[in-house]
């Protein structure tokens, strides 16, 4: 793709835009930033078919649709975009990946196959097939669904909804609700402030520190691991077929009004259910929540 010389458009767009970019095959990068212009460049063997247009602050950047029987490199898009700090973001994609730097008012982004990854936005909507997803910060709320790709999202300040089938889960911190729904894939939470609310079929869950709030997990063979800080006060409602329950926490009594505590209900068929102090490494679970396999 490099032997094609990029098309190149400057557009005059005082303050955020509302940009949309379609693009089928090959890469859309967007990046943020402290400028009063939208940059656009377009790599490829038909750069010259994308078509660019203006409406106020709403631009588009829509490339033609990807030919049929049309394999390697020829018929990929490398479309670049540089907006004003604060815009919005529309892509969709098939196989293009999807990346955005800087930060960003909203971003809705859909994809079949391509990866997707953010830096920063208040509000986060992601749809794939199969592709990854990974957002640096989410200032506000964010809702991602995926089929079979893997969820990485790190810091979370409003509430989160997470669908996936066969991918893995992992959350950093989260200030706001969760809801987490998985087929297969394992849950991790690096810290969480607020509700948690996970159900998935064979995916293991872990906590590493919950501060507050209510933890509800439903699963079948499911392990569940939660931390909690030593002096927090934890109710239970926990239940395991075959499974064993175990806490290796000190008693610490009924909460005082208006303090810190954290609820735990849990129900699995065959995994075990774990509470240990916040930090303490899983047992028989990897530090990114994938199950450990005994050899």
């Amino acid at each position: 793709m490099s032997t094609y010389e990029p098309l190149r458009q400057v557009l005059d767009t005082p303050g955020p835009v509302r940009l949309h970019v379609e693009n089928g095959r090959g890469r859309i990068e967007v990046r943020a930033a402290e400028q009063r212009t939208t940059d656009i460049t377009l790599t490829g063997a038909r750069a010259h078919e994308v078509r660019v247009t203006q409406d106020g602050a709403r631009i588009g950047v829509v490339a033609p649709k990807p030919r049929t029987g049309i394999f390697g490199g020829t018929d990929e898009l490398v479309i670049e975009v540089v907006v004003p700090v604060g815009s919005d973001l529309v892509a969709r994609s098939g196989s293009a990946s999807i990346t955005a730097a800087g930060r960003l008012q909203t971003a809705r982004v859909k994809s079949g196959s391509g990866t997707v990854v953010l830096d920063r936005a208040t509000t986060v909507v992601v749809d794939t097939g199969s592709g990854d997803v990974t957002v640096a910060e989410v200032e506000g709320d964010v809702r991602v669904r995926t089929g079979s790709g893997a969820v990485d999202v790190g810091r979370i300040a409003g509430s989160a909804s997470v669908s996936t089938g066969s991918g893995d889960v992992r959350l950093g911190q989260t200030l706001g609700t969760v809801a987490v729904k998985t087929g297969s894939g394992d849950l991790e939470v690096g810290e969480c402030r607020a509700d948690l609310t996970s159900r998935t079929g064979s995916g293991d869950v872990v906590v590493r520190t919950a501060r507050r709030g209510r933890i509800l997990v439903k699963g079948a063979s499911t392990r569940v691991h939660v931390g909690v800080p030593t002096g927090t006060p934890v109710w239970t409602d926990v239940s395991t077929v075959t499974g064993r329950v175990s806490s290796t926490l000190p008693p610490v009594g009924r909460p005082t009004p208006g303090a810190d505590h954290v609820e735990l209900r849990a129900t699995t068929v065959s995994g075990d259910i774990v509470l240990v102090p916040a930090d303490q490494e899983p047992t028989g679970i990897s530090p990114t929540g994938v199950t450990r396999h005994p050899a």
